[in-house]
């Protein structure tokens, strides 16, 4: 009986904990929290170049956690990528050193998280407070989203736009509201400030 149940725990950890691949458009004004993820040792980061000007993806030079062969050639063209699968639990902060100050992030990699766990993390508002505009940014493609304020009233709602989705929230009253994110059968919700 002992086996079985051990058995089943293991089986249920393996599938809440799984090594996936994410994507992140790499151009100038990628950085800080659009450009900083939590995730797991075994999963893999692919940046993608979203533009025709010449990128990397490197170590900072004060970077002492990242691995020896972790960081891209400089690539030029729309579609160039460099992935990396990370194994071992750090916090590498990175660059593209050819705009280093406006192309940088920070990747922390965890021993162990549940998939819910890594959207949970990294699903990302800026800025918050809020005026009229903000930008969701998740690992995750976002399905939908929805914008309730303290008294549980839908007051908006939309569509994502995938790892990065630009809500207008001008029509919002200044105050405190939260934002209910889906993307596939992942869910959370985040509190927003309205200036």
């Amino acid at each position: 009986m002992k086996n079985i149940t051990l058995f089943i725990m293991l089986f249920a950890f393996t599938i809440a904990s799984a090594q996936q691949t994410f994507e992140l458009n790499w151009q100038q004004g990628v950085n800080g929290a659009s450009a900083s993820f939590t995730i797991e040792e075994g999963d893999t980061i692919e940046w993608t170049w979203s533009n025709t000007s010449p990128h990397d993806v490197v170590p900072t030079p004060e970077e002492t956690d990242a691995p020896a062969d972790f960081g891209s050639a400089v690539l030029q063209g729309v579609g160039q990528s460099y992935s990396y699968t990370f194994t071992e639990a750090a916090v590498i902060d990175y660059l593209c050193s050819v705009h280093p100050s406006s192309m940088f992030g920070t990747i922390t990699v965890e021993e162990i998280l549940s998939v819910q766990e890594k959207f949970e993390i990294n699903v990302i508002f800026y800025p918050n407070p809020v005026s009229d505009e903000m930008t969701i940014a998740s690992l995750f493609r976002i399905d939908t989203y929805e914008i309730y304020d303290v008294f549980g009233k839908k007051v908006g709602q939309g569509i994502g736009e995938g790892t990065y989705t630009n809500l207008n929230t001008a029509y919002l009253n200044t105050g405190v509201y939260f934002v209910k994110v889906n993307a596939g059968d992942l869910q959370t919700i985040v509190r927003l400030m309205k200036n």
